[in-house]
Protein backbone atom coordinates (compact mmCIF):
# COMPACT_ATOMS: atom_id res chain seq x y z
CA UNK A 1 0.00 0.00 0.00
CA UNK A 2 1.02 3.60 -0.53
CA UNK A 3 0.09 6.78 1.29
CA UNK A 4 0.52 10.47 0.60
CA UNK A 5 2.85 12.73 2.55
CA UNK A 6 4.41 16.13 1.89
CA UNK A 7 8.08 16.92 1.46
CA UNK A 8 9.47 20.40 0.73
CA UNK A 9 6.03 21.62 -0.41
CA UNK A 10 5.20 18.87 -2.86
CA UNK A 11 3.32 15.61 -2.51
CA UNK A 12 5.15 12.31 -2.36
CA UNK A 13 3.96 8.71 -2.51
CA UNK A 14 5.49 6.51 0.18
CA UNK A 15 5.71 2.75 -0.38
CA UNK A 16 6.71 -0.02 2.06
CA UNK A 17 10.33 -0.39 3.17
CA UNK A 18 12.88 -1.18 0.50
CA UNK A 19 16.67 -1.18 0.46
CA UNK A 20 18.23 2.09 -0.70
CA UNK A 21 22.00 1.93 -0.89
CA UNK A 22 23.25 0.30 2.31
CA UNK A 23 20.13 1.21 4.31
CA UNK A 24 16.59 -0.04 4.49
CA UNK A 25 14.23 2.92 4.47
CA UNK A 26 10.92 4.07 3.12
CA UNK A 27 11.09 4.48 -0.65
CA UNK A 28 9.67 7.89 -1.47
CA UNK A 29 8.68 8.67 -5.04
CA UNK A 30 7.95 12.33 -5.85
CA UNK A 31 4.95 13.04 -8.04
CA UNK A 32 5.92 13.82 -11.60
CA UNK A 33 4.45 17.32 -11.40
CA UNK A 34 7.31 18.58 -9.23
CA UNK A 35 10.25 16.20 -8.96
CA UNK A 36 12.57 16.85 -11.88
CA UNK A 37 11.76 20.53 -12.10
CA UNK A 38 12.56 21.10 -8.41
CA UNK A 39 15.75 19.08 -8.48
CA UNK A 40 17.04 20.91 -11.54
CA UNK A 41 16.26 24.23 -9.90
CA UNK A 42 18.31 23.57 -6.79
CA UNK A 43 21.33 21.83 -8.33
CA UNK A 44 23.25 25.05 -9.13
CA UNK A 45 23.04 26.09 -5.48
CA UNK A 46 24.10 22.80 -3.93
CA UNK A 47 27.83 23.31 -4.32
CA UNK A 48 27.66 26.67 -2.58
CA UNK A 49 27.34 25.43 1.01
CA UNK A 50 28.71 22.67 3.18
CA UNK A 51 29.52 21.93 6.79
CA UNK A 52 29.45 19.16 9.38
CA UNK A 53 29.83 18.56 13.10
CA UNK A 54 33.43 17.79 14.13
CA UNK A 55 33.10 17.32 17.90
CA UNK A 56 30.04 16.12 19.83
CA UNK A 57 31.21 17.07 23.35
CA UNK A 58 33.52 20.08 23.33
CA UNK A 59 34.70 21.66 26.57
CA UNK A 60 34.57 25.30 25.49
CA UNK A 61 31.40 27.13 24.53
CA UNK A 62 31.74 30.13 22.19
CA UNK A 63 35.46 29.42 21.78
CA UNK A 64 37.75 31.17 19.35
CA UNK A 65 40.08 28.42 18.14
CA UNK A 66 39.78 24.67 17.64
CA UNK A 67 41.75 22.43 19.99
CA UNK A 68 41.29 18.69 19.57
CA UNK A 69 42.36 18.18 23.21
CA UNK A 70 39.10 19.83 24.30
CA UNK A 71 36.98 17.28 22.46
CA UNK A 72 35.65 14.28 24.40
CA UNK A 73 33.29 12.80 21.82
CA UNK A 74 33.11 12.42 18.06
CA UNK A 75 30.52 11.72 15.36
CA UNK A 76 30.29 8.50 13.38
CA UNK A 77 33.40 7.49 11.43
CA UNK A 78 35.42 10.50 12.62
CA UNK A 79 38.59 8.41 12.80
CA UNK A 80 38.40 7.18 9.23
CA UNK A 81 41.74 8.12 7.56
CA UNK A 82 39.71 9.66 4.74
CA UNK A 83 38.40 12.29 7.17
CA UNK A 84 40.63 12.26 10.29
CA UNK A 85 38.46 14.77 12.14
CA UNK A 86 40.65 14.64 15.25
CA UNK A 87 44.15 15.13 13.88
CA UNK A 88 43.49 16.59 10.44
CA UNK A 89 43.44 20.33 9.83
CA UNK A 90 40.14 21.68 11.12
CA UNK A 91 37.62 22.39 8.39
CA UNK A 92 39.45 20.66 5.55
CA UNK A 93 37.64 17.30 5.66
CA UNK A 94 35.13 18.23 2.96
CA UNK A 95 34.51 14.59 2.12
CA UNK A 96 32.77 14.21 5.49
CA UNK A 97 29.93 16.46 4.37
CA UNK A 98 26.51 14.81 4.11
CA UNK A 99 24.01 16.80 2.07
CA UNK A 100 20.46 15.57 1.58
CA UNK A 101 20.15 16.52 -2.08
CA UNK A 102 18.59 13.12 -2.85
CA UNK A 103 16.66 12.64 0.37
CA UNK A 104 14.33 10.96 0.99
CA UNK A 105 13.76 9.21 -2.33
CA UNK A 106 17.37 8.16 -3.02
CA UNK A 107 19.56 9.27 -0.11
CA UNK A 108 19.37 8.34 3.57
CA UNK A 109 19.83 10.71 6.50
CA UNK A 110 23.38 9.50 7.11
CA UNK A 111 26.42 8.18 5.31
CA UNK A 112 26.09 4.57 6.41
CA UNK A 113 24.13 2.36 8.78
CA UNK A 114 24.90 2.27 12.47
CA UNK A 115 27.93 0.25 13.55
CA UNK A 116 29.13 1.39 16.98
CA UNK A 117 32.06 -1.02 17.04
CA UNK A 118 33.38 0.31 13.77
CA UNK A 119 32.53 4.04 13.76
CA UNK A 120 34.04 4.78 17.20
CA UNK A 121 37.64 4.12 18.27
CA UNK A 122 39.93 4.78 21.22
CA UNK A 123 41.10 7.94 19.45
CA UNK A 124 37.61 9.08 18.40
CA UNK A 125 35.31 7.73 21.13
CA UNK A 126 31.57 8.11 21.52
CA UNK A 127 30.39 11.01 23.67
CA UNK A 128 28.63 10.57 27.02
CA UNK A 129 26.00 13.01 28.32
CA UNK A 130 23.87 13.37 31.43
CA UNK A 131 20.29 14.61 31.71
CA UNK A 132 20.15 18.39 31.72
CA UNK A 133 23.73 18.79 30.47
CA UNK A 134 24.53 21.71 28.19
CA UNK A 135 26.49 20.13 25.33
CA UNK A 136 28.81 22.08 23.04
CA UNK A 137 29.32 20.92 19.45
CA UNK A 138 31.70 22.37 16.86
CA UNK A 139 31.67 22.91 13.11
CA UNK A 140 33.81 24.67 10.45
CA UNK A 141 32.62 27.99 9.00
CA UNK A 142 33.40 27.15 5.37
CA UNK A 143 32.80 30.76 4.28
CA UNK A 144 29.17 30.70 5.43
CA UNK A 145 29.13 33.61 7.89
CA UNK A 146 27.65 37.06 7.31
CA UNK A 147 30.38 39.58 8.02
CA UNK A 148 31.30 43.16 7.13
CA UNK A 149 32.36 43.81 3.56
CA UNK A 150 35.93 42.74 2.94
CA UNK A 151 35.59 39.69 5.20
CA UNK A 152 34.68 36.41 3.50
CA UNK A 153 31.62 36.74 1.28
CA UNK A 154 30.32 39.84 3.03
CA UNK A 155 27.03 40.34 4.90
CA UNK A 156 24.65 38.38 2.68
CA UNK A 157 25.46 34.79 3.71
CA UNK A 158 22.13 33.41 5.02
CA UNK A 159 21.29 31.15 7.93
CA UNK A 160 17.85 29.48 7.87
CA UNK A 161 17.56 26.58 10.31
CA UNK A 162 19.68 24.88 12.99
CA UNK A 163 17.98 21.96 14.73
CA UNK A 164 18.92 19.10 17.05
CA UNK A 165 17.06 15.77 17.14
CA UNK A 166 17.22 12.56 19.12
CA UNK A 167 15.89 9.24 17.89
CA UNK A 168 12.82 7.83 19.60
CA UNK A 169 14.02 4.29 20.34
CA UNK A 170 16.96 2.24 19.14
CA UNK A 171 16.38 2.35 15.39
CA UNK A 172 19.01 3.89 13.14
CA UNK A 173 17.94 7.25 11.64
CA UNK A 174 19.82 6.21 8.51
CA UNK A 175 17.12 3.62 7.95
CA UNK A 176 13.88 4.87 9.51
CA UNK A 177 11.05 7.19 8.70
CA UNK A 178 11.45 10.73 10.01
CA UNK A 179 8.60 10.40 12.52
CA UNK A 180 11.10 8.63 14.82
CA UNK A 181 13.14 11.84 15.13
CA UNK A 182 12.22 14.06 18.08
CA UNK A 183 13.32 17.68 17.87
CA UNK A 184 14.97 18.62 21.16
CA UNK A 185 16.26 22.10 20.36
CA UNK A 186 16.03 24.92 17.86
CA UNK A 187 19.41 26.64 18.05
CA UNK A 188 18.21 29.78 16.32
CA UNK A 189 19.44 31.60 13.22
CA UNK A 190 22.17 34.19 12.90
CA UNK A 191 21.54 37.76 11.71
CA UNK A 192 22.57 38.46 8.13
CA UNK A 193 21.86 40.80 5.23
CA UNK A 194 22.99 44.14 3.83
CA UNK A 195 20.58 45.88 6.20
CA UNK A 196 22.49 44.59 9.24
CA UNK A 197 25.01 47.05 10.70
CA UNK A 198 28.60 45.88 11.14
CA UNK A 199 28.16 46.11 14.93
CA UNK A 200 25.52 43.37 14.79
CA UNK A 201 27.46 41.12 12.44
CA UNK A 202 30.62 41.34 14.56
CA UNK A 203 28.97 40.87 17.98
CA UNK A 204 29.68 37.50 19.62
CA UNK A 205 28.50 35.15 20.91
CA UNK A 206 25.41 34.79 18.73
CA UNK A 207 22.78 32.14 18.02
CA UNK A 208 22.74 29.96 14.94
CA UNK A 209 25.38 28.58 12.61
CA UNK A 210 27.41 31.78 12.36
CA UNK A 211 28.70 31.83 15.94
CA UNK A 212 32.28 31.97 14.64
CA UNK A 213 34.14 34.75 16.50
CA UNK A 214 37.39 34.46 14.52
CA UNK A 215 35.75 34.09 11.13
CA UNK A 216 37.57 37.01 9.51
CA UNK A 217 40.95 35.48 10.42
CA UNK A 218 40.15 32.35 8.42
CA UNK A 219 36.76 32.39 6.63
CA UNK A 220 37.22 28.84 5.34
CA UNK A 221 38.43 26.88 8.37
CA UNK A 222 37.59 28.90 11.50
CA UNK A 223 35.60 27.19 14.26
CA UNK A 224 31.98 27.75 15.16
CA UNK A 225 30.14 26.35 18.18
CA UNK A 226 26.55 25.58 19.08
CA UNK A 227 25.15 24.32 22.36
CA UNK A 228 22.07 22.28 23.17
CA UNK A 229 20.61 20.86 26.38
CA UNK A 230 19.99 17.14 26.89
CA UNK A 231 16.29 16.84 27.84
CA UNK A 232 15.72 15.96 31.47
CA UNK A 233 12.95 13.53 30.50
CA UNK A 234 15.08 11.58 28.02
CA UNK A 235 15.35 7.88 28.79
CA UNK A 236 18.99 7.10 29.79
CA UNK A 237 20.89 4.67 27.60
CA UNK A 238 22.70 4.78 24.29
CA UNK A 239 20.93 7.29 22.06
CA UNK A 240 21.38 8.58 18.53
CA UNK A 241 21.51 12.34 17.89
CA UNK A 242 21.16 14.24 14.62
CA UNK A 243 22.14 17.79 13.67
CA UNK A 244 20.39 19.46 10.75
CA UNK A 245 21.43 22.73 9.13
CA UNK A 246 19.74 24.63 6.32
CA UNK A 247 21.81 27.52 5.06
CA UNK A 248 19.38 28.65 2.38
CA UNK A 249 15.93 27.27 1.48
CA UNK A 250 17.20 26.66 -2.06
CA UNK A 251 19.94 24.37 -0.73
CA UNK A 252 19.16 20.93 0.67
CA UNK A 253 19.87 20.37 4.41
CA UNK A 254 23.13 19.09 5.85
CA UNK A 255 23.17 16.49 8.63
CA UNK A 256 25.63 14.82 10.98
CA UNK A 257 24.76 11.73 13.03
CA UNK A 258 26.31 10.42 16.24
CA UNK A 259 25.66 8.18 19.21
CA UNK A 260 26.10 9.08 22.88
CA UNK A 261 25.69 7.20 26.14
CA UNK A 262 23.18 9.18 28.18
CA UNK A 263 23.31 8.88 31.97
CA UNK A 264 20.76 9.99 34.55
CA UNK A 265 23.28 11.98 36.60
CA UNK A 266 26.58 13.80 36.18
CA UNK A 267 28.16 11.46 38.73
CA UNK A 268 27.34 8.46 36.55
CA UNK A 269 28.59 10.22 33.43
CA UNK A 270 31.80 11.25 35.22
CA UNK A 271 32.45 7.67 36.31
CA UNK A 272 32.14 6.58 32.68
CA UNK A 273 34.52 9.29 31.48
CA UNK A 274 37.05 8.49 34.20
CA UNK A 275 36.92 4.81 33.26
CA UNK A 276 37.67 5.72 29.65
CA UNK A 277 40.44 8.22 30.45
CA UNK A 278 38.55 11.43 29.74
CA UNK A 279 38.07 14.70 31.59
CA UNK A 280 35.01 15.18 33.81
CA UNK A 281 35.28 18.98 33.60
CA UNK A 282 32.06 20.90 33.00
CA UNK A 283 32.14 22.98 29.88
CA UNK A 284 33.13 26.60 30.30
CA UNK A 285 32.11 29.68 28.32
CA UNK A 286 34.97 31.57 26.69
CA UNK A 287 33.21 34.89 27.13
CA UNK A 288 32.58 34.31 30.83
CA UNK A 289 36.15 33.44 31.79
CA UNK A 290 37.68 36.31 29.81
CA UNK A 291 37.18 40.06 29.79
CA UNK A 292 36.88 40.77 26.07
CA UNK A 293 36.74 44.32 24.73
CA UNK A 294 36.39 44.93 20.98
CA UNK A 295 37.48 41.38 20.25
CA UNK A 296 40.61 41.58 22.44
CA UNK A 297 41.20 39.62 25.66
CA UNK A 298 42.02 42.21 28.33
CA UNK A 299 42.41 40.05 31.44
CA UNK A 300 45.65 38.26 30.59
CA UNK A 301 44.19 34.86 31.49
CA UNK A 302 45.56 31.89 29.63
CA UNK A 303 43.19 30.03 27.36
CA UNK A 304 42.21 26.79 29.15
CA UNK A 305 43.03 23.49 27.48
CA UNK A 306 41.39 20.13 28.07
Amino acid sequence: ATYISTYRNFDVRIKPRVTVGSCEQYCVLPNMKASLVLLAAVLPALAAAHSWIVCTDYLENNGWYWDQAKCRGWPRDAGNPRFDLRYGAFGTQNGYTWRLDGHPWSKALCRGPRNDGRWYTDQTPMAAYYLGQKVVITHPANNHVAAPRGCGWGPSSPDTENLMFVVDGDEDPCCIDSDKLIQIMDMGVSPYGHDQPDEVLTTYPKVGFQNVPKYCEDPEDSMGTYNFTVPTDLQPGRRTFLWKWIRDPAVMPFTTIWEADVFATKAERDAHYLATGRSTEDMWDFYQIHNIVDGVIMDGNDIITG
